[in-house]
């Protein structure tokens, strides 16, 4: 079995594109996971928000009058 340069540099380059291919996909798919976390915490602030101005009008309404 005769291996030639031309060979090796063809499997070669396949590899590599796979390799950057996967590379991009998996950092593509960490921004996605940290933006989703992202709008999990945004989401969790404006329960919380909600609940206080809730607290807040309920407060001024019965020791307001």
């Amino acid at each position: 079995m005769k291996i030639d340069i031309k060979t090796i540099a063809t499997y070669a380059t396949i590899f590599i594109t796979i390799g950057i291919t996967w590379g991009m996909f998996s950092e593509r798919l960490d921004a996605v996971e940290k933006k989703a976390d992202t709008i999990a915490e945004i989401k969790s602030d404006i329960a919380v928000i909600k609940e206080k101005i809730m607290w807040m009008e309920k407060y001024l309404i019965t020791n307001g009058k």
